[in-house]
């Protein structure tokens, strides 16, 4: 957990070392978004889509408007990238004016969203900066069926243009390498430990991208997992980041094991209560009267119960080791109401064949 809380810690420090070495070279058009409008994301990406006709025109606008109003400072940024949710959190960079990285580029992401633009915040780090690389975040988005690069931090405060914006992949991930190589929008992913040629394919980035947001958020933590596996970057800050993840991962899977384990349990209660509803039935000398089909289908609800209490066991501490569900007391009181069903369904069944004078000698009193 401490090397998470600096994998963080040095995110903040991502932009400030570059934004103010470029020289761009394409002028920033002046754009005028009414303050009235600049309070929440909704509000904006409302009124964006409203006055800018093209997809491309409104996520330009938004950009602009970010790289010109939002200063790069660090000042209280843990607390509000750390302490509260996603929203509050891009929309405090909107009403403080300021952030670091990961604020340009949630709140890019998000204004983009709303304007229905697929896009997503890509964490990695910037190698070769100074004495060590340092963790940056940017944007990806997509236009027109193809993904781009984005970064407002790098571009913020310039007067020069739009360097980050709508970024060649290419020359991109020369200077940013994010930790799920699939974000470098290139199918043979550079500045990694592949055994490939750097021109060979590694995936699709596309399909892969297509799928992973498909993803809810264990596989997606879990395809992140494999890829940074696949690549086999030997770096601090990528282990890091390896271990962030993973902590996702058991998060989620803690979570999964509570609800199947929860599940189990109830399941078992309902197996439970219906053998005893049949055994009631049976002590009664089987009044209220039902037919012989409805007798003999009394116990399948019983061990369709128990078939699903048995699978939802068997995935416990499927994805991270179980030490907090007492599984095998699950089992053997499973095991045990198990034989007991099987033991009031053998009776039943020799009930069922049994003529009318046998019958009633098998009724309990």
């Amino acid at each position: 957990m401490k090397g998470l809380l600096v994998l963080c810690c040095l995110l903040p420090a991502c932009a400030e070392v570059f934004a103010q070495g470029w020289h761009h070279s394409i002028a920033v058009s002046s754009t005028y978004i009414p303050d009235s409008v600049t309070s929440t994301t909704s509000a904006f990406a409302r009124y964006l889509q409203n006055n800018y006709r093209s997809k491309n025109e409104q996520l330009k606008t938004a950009y602009t408007w970010i790289i010109s109003n939002i200063k790069y400072d660090k000042d209280s940024s843990y607390h509000f990238n750390l302490g509260v949710d996603h929203e509050t959190k891009v929309n405090a960079t909107l009403r403080r004016r300021r952030g670091v990285c990961e604020n340009f580029a949630s709140l890019f992401t998000d204004i983009a969203s709303r304007m229905d633009i697929p896009s997503y915040v890509v964490h990695g780090f910037a190698p070769g900066s100074g004495s060590r690389d340092a963790a940056h975040a940017w944007s990806a988005v997509q236009l027109d069926d193809e993904w781009y690069l984005c970064d407002p931090t790098w571009d913020a405060g310039s007067q020069n243009g739009y360097r980050y914006f709508l970024a060649d992949p290419l020359s991109f991930a020369q200077t940013h390498i994010p930790f799920d190589p699939i974000w470098q929008l290139l199918d043979a992913p550079q500045g990694y430990n592949t055994v490939r040629s750097k021109t060979a394919p590694v995936f699709n980035f596309r399909d892969s991208i297509k799928v992973f947001l498909a993803a809810d958020s264990l596989q997606q933590f879990l395809s992140i997992e494999r890829r940074m596996k696949q690549m086999g970057k030997n770096k601090e800050m990528f282990r890091l980041w390896q271990a962030y993840n993973r902590m996702h991962i058991a998060i989620i899977a803690g979570e999964n094991d509570m609800q199947l384990y929860n599940g189990a349990v109830d399941d078992l209660n309902h197996a439970a209560d219906v053998l005893n509803e049949s055994i009631h039935f049976r002590n009664n000398g089987f009044m209220p009267y039902k037919t012989d089909h409805e007798i003999a289908s009394m116990l399948d609800p019983a061990e369709a119960y128990i078939r699903s209490a048995r699978k939802k066991i068997e995935g416990i501490g499927v994805l991270v080791e179980n030490f907090q569900y007492d599984t095998e007391g699950l089992k053997k009181r499973l095991g045990a109401l198990e034989q007991r069903c099987k033991e009031q369904l053998l009776f039943l069944k020799k009930y069922l064949v049994a003529g009318s004078t046998e019958r009633r000698s098998m009724m309990y009193k």
